[in-house]
């Protein structure tokens, strides 16, 4: 017997290996085997079996499957999670042995030593007196640095003969011992590492949604245990009660409740409340418990499972719902290859469980707005429930200071009155750039090719792509002037400039450079949620963790900034930030009021968060998507072609093109029926279904140690005929440069093009 087998690497093929007489009854189609891989060995998934020689292969010539892996009865995968695999690996273009590895069960851990080695009194005489052999000196000091001692488990981590060698001499001297005590009286690190919000959950929301017609809209789709979708439209505290009691109707019918957001804070956050709400055990995927949960899963016991992305392959049985939180965030795409989006795959395994998809957002997005047979539930809010909001023109403001007259006044009376306020700016460092007044050079990176940030404080340049960081300059790089200076403003700029404003104010500010440590972001998130300070300064960091109780004044410093990034997605995520900017101030009747600051005061943008109506926004927006064939209106296929030498990169990516034109220009097989006739083939001019091919264009930022890249997008309106074209012009590629010199990534409906 024959068995074509897929391996977890960057290869779309298969490979044919014998199956011994002994595993005959044990391989079938799904199951784990360990395979020999050329030097080495590689845990695989045979997805076919046959007894016929395949054509041009030597038998003699073929491996034998080495092992069978421990699996779940015949199939080594959890029900529906093998075909899930195969379906996600069509979907994003890529290889089926990768997408494996997402479905792939967690493989156990060996269980680690329970003791330390402590020197004793003799070890430490014979380090004092040197009678330690100089070979076994380096760790004998080590553990005798350490009073508690050193962990078995550290010095079992190295694969260095003369550690193990050092400890049986060690120990036959009597100069180090095995100590349990010492691991016991040991802090527990992962309960230091992990944060959990001081803010009690029950000043965060309301704990249980009253929207009675809503929870039993809900339960009526969770009875009929059918794939549905539906999107709930509201503030994220309407949102978690609406999910507390979905969860609860699931477990109640004897099901599991699968529940996915972006941040892995706000996941263990949300955890937590769901904990305090439902009175249910709630499971944070990934964790190191998560094991014995499933295997609690397995005996027939519904679960609540919370987790980031990757949650969503969680292998858990009998689904009744799975709700997507914040189903805009990019967060939920995967960066690496496969380049999933867990929305997608969400509606995937829903259709695979036949469960109930909600998709939860204070400001949904555009494709789950545009998708059909999506039942919207909007929240609604009257003028009692939104903070009070005024735009203020900064082009009437003079100076060049960041704060208008207006938003000035407004901090004072804030202040003043021992009230709180947030000044929100999606820009760290302390101006955006550095340019030279006399001939308009700009200091850039070499690698990324874009404008470095400039931070006054640390007096260094850094690029926000690659991290690079650069000194100064003294003297313009292009005309050898010595007047450079700093455009437009940054959140340290804003810090010093609120410092001279109100010198006696306590102060914080959270963006990505104040939170790099854990340590120090634990303790900053600490005194934003005790409340110790008057003005909070931040970036969309703010809206990452834990939710922040509302305050009197929210002043959005630069709210037209998010305009101007070259991404047809910049409108949309700038109205995303502003919505949750404003959702920061308490209500008007309670005295929350939002000043944003604008150059582009007549923009749709800001005219829809002034006057509290999404509408306006979407009805313009998706016009402009239609005009410049943008999605949800058409699709996007992003690729990439990267290497080392420039010249020769460029070229791949030449002929990656022509590929793709060729391709493209024949007609392609049928599409699936019921699909329209439009979609059903390719004429011989791509233009003619709407299909197109951009570039190739000179990537910034691909990747480290030299890499360079070049970016091809492939757009149009026929999703089916997109991906088969550069999948078969992929393969094309492959084929012909097979020494893997250069890297073909697909990123199918991406999310961040930069």
């Amino acid at each position: 017997m024959f068995a074509d087998v897929i391996v977890p690497r960057h290869l779309a093929k298969t490979f044919t290996y014998l199956v011994p007489p002994l595993l005959v009854s044990r391989v079938g189609v799904g199951q784990r085997v360990v395979v020999p891989f050329g030097r080495t060995t590689l845990e695989g998934a045979v997805i076919g079996l046959t007894r016929d020689l395949p054509s041009g292969v030597n038998v003699s010539q073929l491996k034998a499957i080495a092992s069978v892996s421990d699996g779940d009865g015949l199939s080594g995968f959890p029900p529906g999670m093998f075909e899930l695999s195969r379906q996600v690996a069509e979907e994003y273009i890529a290889p089926w042995g990768q997408c494996l590895r997402l479905v792939a069960p967690p493989v156990s851990k060996a269980a680690q030593p329970k003791y330390c080695y402590v020197a004793t009194e003799q070890g430490r005489l014979a380090l004092a007196q040197g009678s330690c052999p100089e070979v076994h000196l380096p760790l004998l000091k080590r553990i005798a640095r350490r009073k508690s001692g050193l962990s078995a488990s550290t010095i079992q981590m190295s694969r260095r003969s003369s550690d193990r060698q050092a400890l049986t001499f060690l120990e036959a001297q009597q100069w180090i011992i095995r100590s349990e005590a010492a691991v016991s009286k040991r802090p527990s690190r992962a309960r230091a590492d992990t944060h959990e919000s001081e803010l009690p959950s029950s000043e965060v929301f309301s704990c249980l949604s009253q929207d009675s017609d809503v929870v039993r809209r809900i339960q009526a789709l969770l009875q009929t245990a059918q794939a549905t979708r539906i999107l709930i439209d509201g503030v994220l505290d309407y949102r978690v009660g609406l999910m507390a009691r979905a969860a609860q109707l699931a477990v109640d019918q004897g099901r599991s409740a699968l529940i996915i957001i972006g941040e892995v804070v706000r996941a263990q956050w949300l955890a937590r409340v769901l904990r305090e709400i439902t009175n249910f055990p709630v499971a944070l995927h990934p964790h190191s418990a998560f094991g014995a949960d499933v295997a609690s899963d397995r005996r027939g016991g519904p679960q609540i499972v919370v987790g980031t992305r990757s949650a969503i392959f969680c292998p858990l049985r009998s689904i009744g719902l799975i709700w997507v939180d914040g189903e805009e965030d990019s967060a939920l795409k995967e960066p690496q290859e496969p380049h999933y989006h867990a929305r997608e795959v969400a509606w995937m395994r829903a259709q695979h469980e036949s469960a109930l998809l909600v998709y939860g957002s204070a400001h949904p997005s555009l494709e789950v707005r545009s998708v059909g047979g999506i039942e919207r539930v909007a929240q609604h809010r009257g003028p009692e429930s939104v903070p009070h909001i005024e735009l203020v023109d900064m082009n009437w403001e003079f100076g060049g200071v960041p704060f208008s007259a207006t938003l000035t006044a407004a901090l004072r009376a804030t202040v003043g009155q021992q009230d709180r306020a947030i000044l929100f700016l999606n820009r760290r460092g302390y101006a955006g750039a550095l340019v030279c007044r006399d001939c308009g050079w700009v200091p850039r990176c070499p690698s990324c090719a874009v404008a470095f940030v400039y931070y006054r404080e640390s007096a260094r340049l850094v690029c926000r792509y690659c991290g690079r960081r650069e000194s100064l300059p003294e003297i313009c790089g292009a005309c050898g002037a010595s007047r450079l200076s700093p455009i437009g403003e940054g959140t340290e700029r804003i810090e010093q400039e609120v410092r001279r404003l109100f010198p006696g104010a306590r102060i914080l500010r959270i963006d990505r450079d104040t939170t790099r440590g854990v340590v120090s972001t634990r303790r900053l998130w600490q005194q934003v949620h005790a409340r110790t300070w008057d003005i909070l300064i931040g970036t969309q960091a703010l809206f990452q963790r834990e939710p922040i109780l509302p305050v009197g004044l929210v002043g959005i410093v630069h709210a037209d900034s998010g305009l101007h990034l070259p991404d047809f997605r910049a409108a949309e995520r700038t109205h995303q930030l502003l919505v949750d900017a404003v959702n920061l101030a308490r209500p008007a009747p309670s005295g929350g009021r939002v000043i944003l600051q604008t150059s582009l005061p007549m923009h749709h943008v800001m005219q829809a968060v002034a006057a509290h109506d999404p509408a306006r926004f979407y009805d313009e927006e998706i016009q402009a998507r239609r005009l410049l064939g943008y999605p949800p209106v058409q699709h996007l296929i992003y690729l990439t072609v990267s290497g080392k030498d420039r010249r020769l990169t460029e070229l791949a990516a030449q002929r990656w093109v022509c590929e793709l034109h060729k391709i493209l220009s024949v007609r392609l097989p049928a599409a699936p029926s019921g699909l329209a006739s439009s979609q059903q083939s390719l004429s011989a001019d791509p233009q003619s279904q709407g299909i197109v091919v951009l570039g190739p264009v000179a990537a910034t930022g691909v990747g480290s140690r030299g890499t360079l890249g070049w970016h091809i997008m492939v757009k149009g309106g026929d999703r089916t005929a997109m991906r088969d074209g550069v999948r078969r012009s992929l393969e094309t590629m492959e084929r012909a440069y097979p020494s893997r010199t250069f890297k073909f990534s697909v990123d199918v409906d991406p999310v961040d093009m930069g």
